[in-house]
């Protein structure tokens, strides 16, 4: 299976733990498990109720977080979510938010991975 983080940036992350933030890689993702649910929730919110600027400042935030990790997946599944037509309601975006989830629980499960093996 291919990784669903960016090694480079897991390097990056792995070299400030060795330049002496040791805890970095563990509160990073427990940030990260206890933040995401909860963005996730309310972008699902915000494509129900058509508020386009929830929508979009909620996948703002999960693509920053995520491009801070490494998260390429997730990345990209916001950018084909925010170049959706303007129009698209909850039954066309219901795929691509599916797939954001999923790509959530697979980042958080190997970011859990890499910041048990430090």
């Amino acid at each position: 299976m291919a990784s669903v983080l960016d090694p480079e940036v897991v390097d990056q992350l792995r070299a400030l733990v060795r330049a002496g933030n040791p805890d970095l890689l563990n509160r990073l993702q427990a940030s990260f498990a206890r933040d995401t649910p909860a963005r996730l929730r309310a972008l699902r919110t915000a494509v129900a109720s058509g508020d386009v600027d929830a929508v979009a400042f909620n996948l703002h935030t999960l693509k920053g977080s995520a491009a801070n990790l490494g998260a390429i997946e997730i990345v990209a599944t916001c950018r084909q979510i925010e170049s959706s037509p303007g129009g698209s309601g909850a039954r066309q975006l219901e795929p691509l938010i599916v797939a954001l989830e999923r790509n959530a629980a697979d980042a958080q499960a190997e970011l859990a991975l890499v910041a048990e093996a430090g």
